[in-house]
């Protein structure tokens, strides 16, 4: 791989990581339903996560892959909070936060620490 796409890769992770790491600060301390109420917080949760996925695409998939991302599935949320404001649950957002997130930047982690060694 050359160094500009190692670059390029890195940058991706990088700015994906950021985002998650935004995520985790505006919901720690957070309960459901303190995040329902707060609309600013609820609006700027979907954009992280759709720029996440928009850093995903700029990820080799054999790399995403090789490191356990699952990219369709990030897509397919980026899509439905994009799309489908009123049908998204607001369970299934917290729950991808603590749940998912977390494995999440710890794949990305991993595989910047791989890229840039």
């Amino acid at each position: 791989m050359s160094s500009d796409a190692e670059g390029k890769i890195a940058l991706a992770v990088i700015a994906a990581r950021e985002n998650i790491r935004l995520i985790q600060l505006w919901t720690s301390g957070r309960d459901l339903e303190a995040l329902k109420s707060d609309t600013l917080v609820r609006y700027a949760i979907e954009r992280a996560f759709i720029a996440i996925d928009s850093s995903i695409k700029d990820i080799p998939a054999d790399l995403l892959g090789a490191c356990g991302i699952p990219a369709a599935m990030i897509a397919g949320f980026r899509n439905a909070l994009a799309h489908t404001y009123e049908d998204i649950l607001d369970e299934r957002v917290v729950l991808t936060i603590r749940e998912d997130l977390p494995a999440l930047d710890a794949s990305l982690a991993s595989m910047l620490d791989a890229i840039t060694k």
